[in-house]
């Protein structure tokens, strides 16, 4: 007669290549810790009881389910979350776990609009950080939707605070001269400026662009923020920058004491601040992104032209740039046409004669 046997949690039966089995001890992914003794015999249960309590005083508390938490758990193993870019994610985690430090217990069903109002208008001093509230609650709220979990996002429909900032100032051609007399051609600041000016890449794609990333004459590089595709031809001036610093990395800037690729983007935007402060100048290195679109926005160029060089997917962002570009066109046909066709170009009124007020 089979009896069925006891079984203990954490406990994983393996085969050894001799045929023998052995018991291991172990919590999902964690460390495997070998039983010994036979199955259930006293020395067995012994070790294992002891495992389990050293376990239960170290294994962080369990979300409840349905709780903000526990939806902040699932988010992180979804495929919605692990398909984002890294830094993404990292950005998202940290709000999250921010937001889960004071809200983490609260049950879905009592988190509404009213709730994600009350969250944005704690941020009121900090508008930017009120919007990425938003933007990350948004998410995580919709995964839920998708999910099952809830039947609508309490995001939508909550305004987000208006900002008056317009963000990076982009560079003048006063900055990118006092850059240049700064640090001559053949200087690994100059290159970087250079690299920034003819692909228009964003910082956290700059530091990792190399050799590798050039085919007759043209830079195909796939964007670590939403993975798009841009297709940069080099121009040049670009050419001549390169072939001053020749590169024996897959990364075309290195670091200045070692000579080595940058390990972050982070340690490349602190580097090329510091830069900018050598040649006297405050703009960050977005500013100079934001001077390339401007740039190709007043020469013509169309949303699709944008949305191409610079490796944006919606209409959007290159919109904002273009339309700009129209107004200071259509600005200047105005003034244009008012100067030519204006009755007088002298109207003023004539001051009335002091004699004839006595």
């Amino acid at each position: 007669m089979n009896m069925s046997r006891k079984r203990y949690q954490y406990v994983q039966k393996e085969t050894s290549r001799h045929g023998r089995t052995v018991w291991y001890f172990r919590i999902g992914n964690g460390k495997r810790t070998r039983l010994h003794g036979e199955y259930g015999s006293d020395q067995f249960v012994a070790e294992w009881r002891t495992l389990v309590a050293s376990a239960e005083t170290t294994m962080p508390d369990q979300a409840s389910k349905n709780t903000l938490q526990w939806l902040v758990d699932r988010y992180h193993e979804s495929a919605a979350f692990k398909g984002l870019a890294p830094s993404t994610q990292r950005m998202r985690k940290n709000i999250l776990k921010s937001v889960c430090q004071t809200g983490g217990k609260l049950v879905l069903t009592q988190i509404t609009r009213q709730t994600i109002a009350s969250g944005r208008d704690r941020r009121a001093d900090t508008p930017h950080a009120a919007i990425n509230f938003m933007k990350v609650m948004g998410y995580l709220f919709e995964f839920a939707v998708d999910a099952g979990y809830m039947r609508s996002n309490p995001v939508r429909g909550v305004k987000r605070p208006k900002i008056r900032s317009e963000g990076f100032m982009p560079w003048t051609d006063d900055d990118i001269r006092a850059f240049y007399e700064k640090h001559p051609l053949g200087s690994m600041a100059r290159l970087a400026i250079d690299l920034f000016l003819w692909t228009g890449l964003r910082r956290g794609d700059m530091f990792r662009l190399g050799p590798q990333h050039i085919r007759d004459g043209v830079i195909e590089f796939r964007a670590s923020k939403n993975a798009k595709m841009v297709y940069i031809e080099i121009s040049p001036s670009l050419a001549r920058s390169l072939d001053a610093c020749e590169t024996h990395h897959l990364a075309f800037l290195t670091t200045p004491v070692h000579g080595r690729p940058f390990k972050s983007a982070a340690s490349f935007g602190n580097w090329f601040g510091k830069m900018c402060a050598e040649a006297g100048i405050s703009p960050r290195a977005h500013g100079l992104r934001k001077k390339g679109a401007i740039d190709l926005a007043e020469l013509g160029g169309t949303t699709e032209e944008l949305k191409a060089r610079f490796g944006w997917k919606s209409d959007a962002m290159a919109g904002l740039y273009t339309r700009e570009a129209d107004r200071r066109r259509l600005a200047k046909q105005a003034s244009k046409k008012l100067n030519e066709n204006a009755l007088s170009p002298h109207l003023y009124l004539k001051s009335p004669h002091p004699k004839k007020n006595n």
